[in-house]
């Protein structure tokens, strides 16, 4: 299942201009009619979603079955409520942890060695994971090998017993990940922008030291579960070749011992606030290009005005010939990739981020050229052209998130857990279909503030062309590891 995140992944966002499939030619203005331009392609077809049975089983567990017949294979994937926003206090980093010792921290039926081992042997897979606001366990198998993997799948999800040794694997993986996070400098810049958009603080952009993984042990482990992990906050949904009476009573037989204890944990979401513009500066002495992102705060998914804003993010920075991009790369030639977006998200604001990385001696030409473009998208309406062009490229890939049985049930999970409707791809897709020029630029003023953009520039400022200070007052940034504490010493 895939979602849409507050602060995208530094692989993300470092590829956006080049992962977006490209508009047909250059803007209208500076463009020459072409043949091709004059083609003219039917609607697409309807997407039909599969048919949806939603049960759920006595002890609370809601079940999205949906039948699948064109491989004999049968996918699970369960949500459970409680992710990086239920940590404990002081427990920065269990999240993550219990996604991975979940998994391979074997259950009360079988250690997880012996686990990898039969689902290799079975060619089939389970896996879990843990995100903003839930955690998942996922599972695949032939349909002949039912029977061996939907007990495993089970047991994995209800009764993990986090071995000790997992344990201690999984914060050797977290202390090797603080170790080597300043290597990669996209990962920096957006790691960093994050902290200044949300908050050091957040949930959304916290960052785990060595010292958090130290305070991390199997009880809280095992009180995390205990506490979240409850049939009637699990969203389980399971799709391939079965009879949907059939598959329902499987379930209820695996599932039938996992019981409700308690009421369940109430979990606040916290609150997400606009922070202090910052214009900030990182050193970095071993990179021979300075990286720029900008951001500020976002909307929700669901926000009335999302449709235009993501049309908006198509024709300013989403894509080789979005504004930010054709001037910053084509006509200047300042920069290989450039360019940023909206990014929504679920149940809190999203946040906009835009970016380049360019030579040192034309930082400060870069940081002007796309702040100039994010300035004029809001003082006059796009062209025909540009809209045209944002709405075929959302609307062409919106095919695409539906081409398989496994996108539109990831989707339809998510839906479920976040209140949204089960047909909202298709609000959306509507609403995408009917924004207009004055929609874009009624959003752009509304919404996009370049004046209220977090700055962060990293590299070496003395060979910038110019001062970053040019820009405003600088803050430095330290983005210095801090050395775990040392072991106390052993009694006698």
């Amino acid at each position: 299942m895939t979602t849409p995140r507050s602060a995208p992944t530094a692989a993300a966002l470092a590829l956006l201009a080049l992962a977006t499939p490209a508009l047909a030619g250059p803007p209208a203005a500076a463009a020459k009619p072409r043949a091709v331009d004059r083609l003219v392609y039917p609607k697409l077809h309807e997407i039909k979603a599969p048919p949806v049975v939603r049960e759920t089983l006595p002890n609370g567990l809601h079940l999205l079955l949906v039948e699948d017949h064109d491989l004999p294979q049968v996918y699970f994937a369960a949500c459970v409520r409680g992710g990086v926003v239920a940590e404990p206090t002081g427990k920065a980093g269990l999240a993550g942890l219990f996604g991975e010792v979940q998994r391979t921290g074997g259950t009360t039926a079988m250690a997880g060695d012996a686990i990898d081992t039969l689902l290799d042997g079975l060619g089939a897979g389970v896996e879990t994971n843990v995100d903003e606001a839930y955690g998942t366990v996922g599972g695949k198998t032939l349909v002949e090998n039912l029977d061996k993997v939907l007990p495993v799948f089970a047991q994995v999800l209800t009764s993990p017993v986090f071995a000790q040794d997992k344990v201690d694997l999984g914060k050797t993986h977290m202390r090797s990940a603080i170790a080597r996070r300043n290597d990669d400098v996209m990962g920096v810049a957006f790691r960093e922008i994050g902290k200044l958009v949300y908050g050091a603080r957040s949930p959304y952009a916290r960052q785990v030291e060595y010292e958090d993984v130290e305070r991390l042990t199997r009880e809280d482990l095992v009180a995390f579960h205990k506490t979240y992990y409850r049939p009637d906050a699990t969203i389980l949904a399971v799709w391939g070749d079965f009879k949907t009476s059939e598959m329902k009573a499987r379930l209820a037989t695996a599932f039938g011992g996992w019981k409700v204890a308690g009421a369940a944990p109430k979990i606040t979401l916290p609150v997400v606030a606009a922070q202090p513009p910052t214009l900030a500066y990182i050193e970095k002495r071993d990179v021979e290009q300075t990286f720029i992102v900008a951001g500020q705060l976002g909307l929700r998914l669901d926000d009335p005005d999302y449709p235009a804003i993501h049309v908006l993010g198509d024709i300013l920075g989403g894509g080789l010939t979005s504004r930010i991009s054709t001037k910053v790369r084509t006509e200047k030639g300042l920069a290989y990739s450039a360019g940023g977006r909206m990014i929504p998200a679920w149940d809190h604001p999203g946040s906009f981020f835009f970016f380049t990385s360019t030579k040192p001696s034309t930082t400060a030409e870069a940081l002007a050229t796309v702040l100039d473009e994010i300035r004029k998208i809001r003082v006059s309406p796009v062209t025909d052209d540009e809209l045209a062009r944002a709405k075929d490229m959302y609307l062409n890939g919106y095919a695409f998130e539906n081409d398989s049985t496994l996108k539109i049930v990831g989707r339809l999970v998510l839906y479920e857990f976040y209140g949204y409707p089960a047909d909202f791809n298709v609000r959306l897709r509507d609403a995408v279909e009917k924004v207009t020029k004055d929609d874009v630029l009624r959003v752009a003023r509304t919404h996009l503030n370049p004046d209220a953009l977090t700055i962060l520039a990293v590299g070496r400022q003395e060979q910038f062309d110019k001062p970053l200070s040019t820009f405003g007052k600088v803050t430095t940034i330290d983005i210095t590891i801090p050395e775990p504490k040392p072991a106390p010493p052993a009694k006698p």
